[in-house]
């Protein structure tokens, strides 16, 4: 059974390299994260999860980290002028912030989460199937299950994501990060 639950979030970022300089420079979109779950197993209410349980196990203060945020690669001309640019929300990753990489993200974090988090529906063998990145209402990038094992985009290392305190301070689960470092850590180390 697959359920689907939707974040939004307004946010800016920059593609450096891109074909088009609208978007090599910084700017903004209305992005939608889809995120879907899927199980076989029912929970004790016949569902998946709980829409409110699965974000309050800290997938909804993941989401929220892009809201009115700025996401930059780590190696970006405007990394050293971030605090200014938005100096309470923003957040330095080890990828360019593409649709495509933010939806390889969402899903490896995502997948963290329920790995490491309280089972609050007490659901059962859930796991993320796949993630849209909607950047634009025409645009928009997919990372599946199937997508894993073929994959050959840079890696997402989520131990050298950067959050601006106003973020951090704005988690209602402030937990959830560093349980979902480390079951990547446990996850890669057992590979």
């Amino acid at each position: 059974m697959l359920i689907r639950k939707l974040f939004k979030a307004e946010m800016a970022h920059s593609v450096p390299g891109a074909y088009t300089k609208r978007c090599h420079h910084l700017h903004g979109h209305s992005y939608k994260f889809e995120l879907f779950l899927e199980s076989v197993q029912p929970n004790s209410s016949q569902m998946v999860a709980d829409f409110k349980a699965i974000k309050e196990m800290g997938i909804n203060d993941f989401f929220d980290s892009f809201d009115h945020a700025v996401t930059i690669f780590e190696k970006d001309p405007l990394t050293p002028l971030i605090q200014k640019v938005n100096p309470e929300r923003y957040m330095l990753v080890p990828f360019i912030p593409t649709a495509e990489m933010l939806a390889k993200a969402c899903f490896v974090v995502c997948q963290a989460i329920l790995n490491s988090g309280p089972k609050l529906s007490s659901e059962k063998d859930v796991y993320v199937e796949k993630v849209i990145v909607h950047e634009t209402d025409t645009g928009y990038g997919v990372y599946s299950h199937a997508d894993v094992e073929k994959d050959q985009f840079p890696p997402i290392a989520f131990n050298r994501w950067i959050f601006s305190d106003g973020i951090k301070k704005s988690w209602s689960r402030p937990d959830w990060h560093d349980k979902a470092l480390k079951s990547l850590f446990n996850f890669s180390s057992r590979s």
